[in-house]
């Protein structure tokens, strides 16, 4: 056993407390430097932290090869269909969001993980027990750091590696940050109660700094953890980034002074990695971004019924997306706003290569951006009645487009396209999609994909204005191939709608009380976050109206033959079901809207599939389920 000077140096061997004199201040000091640099603290602590990135590009690696293959497709079957199922309560769904199966899986499976290491092999005797407990912790806490980092930015290199787009990432974001959090907790409390054990606790603060540092790096993190939870973001989300980013700095500055002023400064790494992939990133969105805005793009903005607006941007520089990307839009003449995520209707394919965005107006910029396309519209009507639209062009500033992880479906013996108010936005590029890469001499070069059918579940028929020409072209081009389209229209919210049907029908269809069937909501993640569009309603099935038409401004009414209107909401198992049945190869389910139109989707495909044994023996085709929003 040997012991170097009190002015630094390692304490090699196992610490014993009943060889030291704690009447003795001089020896007192002696056993807190000796507990602190202990031989193996930094040793096992680094070697524990290696493990954590070793497991960590193992599962990467894996994802990576997993996406970007098909290898495994038929394998998963079985795997995927736990992981659709999600459940939210709808007390709480305005607080807290319970995210799917399959992302819950993975974070339990990174918390068993980190805890493993954590106290594996960590069952030190004597003295140094609890130091051993605290150190390593803090170890794996900083280890956490540059995980943490990797995983927030817009242009996420492990998104890219892994072909996931940084929206779905962003839960696994939050949740690194909480096993930060607890790894951090550990770290303190374990210390604190080892120099509680021997009565020095009040010698290692007054004669170290490294605490105080740790302190404060704990309480940044700890803000940065509570202010993530969904009421403060919703409050004001643009306070909620700019505050987010300003106190993610605090916590980066104050740990380093905390690593450099603890036992083992060479745990810097791990900071020096977080900053180098922090400043990587926002270099690589920078140029992204300027490439993108080097000519400026130009937006005409279009007031829709139903609160909407809808955007058309004129872009020299973006020519190419695929089906369901966002991008981050900014209208600098509009109002000061950060860049706003909108989905993009169209495709490069459509719309003379024009970007087609529509949002439904919440509040800030959104409601801003509608009330600017209303006053406009009504200065461009007074000039002119003949030409009510909107011609004025506005400055865009466009971030993106960021791609979707859904797959092709027309790899896909059929489809099931379900929105709920602007998610449709998602859907509906997909169609156009399809649609466009059909051919016009009666055949499909898409041999997989037979049938298409498209859900589309709005308040009031005014929101059909919103993809009337869209809608139309993607029917008109289908007729010409050997895909058969059904486009289905659900109404939840018109009274208009009903005027022909009996008083009973009547209340039947749009109560507006506590058990309304109207819609959840409007948004696929693109509105913005104050929005009520996570309220559950059940799901009932929907009446058929086959005579009953709107009685004013059919102006919009497109291919009836084609398109079926019905009242109130549907039932996803029966149209699920069906598919599933008629079905002669694998199927596809695509939703996107709020989260009570969502969850109910997710619900329906793991029933079906349990009821019809699925990919269980019964000889029918999978069912694949992609869903686009947010946790």
């Amino acid at each position: 056993m040997q012991m170097e000077g009190m002015d630094g140096g390692t304490y090699y061997g196992l610490l014993n407390a009943s060889d030291f004199d704690f009447n003795n201040s001089t020896q007192v000091q002696s056993f807190l430097h000796d507990l602190k640099h202990l031989e193996y603290l930094p040793i096992l602590g680094a070697r524990y932290a290696r493990y954590f990135w070793y497991g960590i590009i193992v599962v990467v690696g894996l994802t990576a090869i997993v996406n970007r293959t098909t290898l495994f497709a038929t394998s998963t079957a079985l795997v995927r269909e736990p992981s659709y199922l999600q459940w939210t309560p709808r007390a709480l769904s305005p607080w807290l969001k319970v995210p799917p199966f399959g992302p819950i899986y993975i974070i339990l499976a990174y918390f068993a993980f980190i805890l493993a290491l954590q106290f594996i092999d960590n069952d030190i005797p004597d003295a140094g027990h609890w130091q051993f407990l605290g150190d390593r912790a803090g170890w794996l806490a900083a280890a956490q750091v540059p995980l943490l980092v990797a995983l927030a930015g817009k242009r996420n290199f492990i998104g890219m590696l892994c072909g996931i787009p940084y929206i779905r990432l962003n839960i696994y974001h939050r949740w690194v940050s909480r096993g930060l959090l607890l790894l951090s907790t550990f770290h303190f409390a374990f210390q604190n109660h080892g120099w509680d054990l021997y009565n020095i606790s009040k010698l290692e603060w007054t004669t170290d700094d490294c605490p105080t540092k740790g302190i404060a790096a704990y309480a940044f993190i700890l803000w940065m953890n509570l202010t993530t939870l969904a009421p403060f973001r919703h409050m004001c989300y643009e306070f909620f980034v700019v505050q987010h980013i300003i106190t993610f700095f605090g916590f980066i500055i104050s740990l380093s002074y905390h690593l450099d002023l603890g036992p083992a400064p060479i745990a810097q790494r791990y900071i020096w990695a977080s900053v180098g992939i922090y400043i990587a990133a926002s270099l690589l969105r920078f140029i992204l971004y300027l490439y993108s805005n080097v000519r400026p793009a130009h937006a005409t903005l279009e007031a829709v019924e139903g609160g909407a607006t809808k955007v058309r941007i004129t872009s020299k520089q973006i020519q190419h997306w695929t089906p369901g990307a966002h991008i981050l839009l900014s209208l600098p003449r509009v109002g000061f706003q950060l860049s706003h995520p909108a989905t993009i209707l169209s495709t490069p394919s459509s719309h003379s290569g024009d970007l087609i965005l529509i949002l439904k107006a919440q509040k800030g910029f959104t409601k801003k951006l509608n009330n600017t396309a209303h006053a406009i519209s009504t200065s461009s009507t007074k000039k002119d009645p003949e030409s009510p639209g909107n011609h004025r062009a506005y400055l865009a500033l466009v971030d993106g487009p960021y791609a979707t992880s859904s797959p092709d479906f027309t790899t896909f013996d059929s489809v099931l396209f379900i929105a709920g108010g602007t998610g449709v936005t998602f859907t509906l590029a997909h169609l156009l999609d399809v649609a466009h890469r059909s051919t016009a001499d009666g055949t499909s070069p898409l041999p997989l994909l037979r049938k298409i059918s498209f859900i589309w579940v709005v308040k009031g028929r005014q929101w059909l204005s919103w993809i009337t020409e869209e809608l139309q072209s993607a029917i008109q081009k289908l007729k010409a191939t050997n895909i058969e389209l059904q486009v289905k229209v659900f109404i939840t919210c018109d009274a208009e709608w009903f005027e022909e049907t009996t008083p009973d029908e009547k209340q039947g269809g749009c109560c507006c009380t506590e058990n309304c069937m109207c819609c959840d909501g409007d948004g696929d993640g693109d509105g913005d976050s104050d929005s009520d569009s996570d309220k559950i309603t059940s799901i009932v099935p929907a009446d058929p109206l086959p005579n009953v038409r709107p009685t004013k401004d059919t102006s919009f009414l497109l291919d009836t033959a084609r398109i079926s209107f019905q009242q109130g909401r549907p039932s996803f198992d029966d149209y699920i079901e069906d598919a599933v049945l008629q079905a002669g190869g694998e199927i596809a389910v695509a939703a996107c809207g709020p989260i009570g139109l969502t969850v109910a989707v997710r619900q329906s495909v793991v029933k079906i599939s349990d009821r019809l044994g699925v990919c269980k023996g019964s000889g029918l085709p999978g069912v694949f389920l992609h869903v686009e929003n947010s946790y």
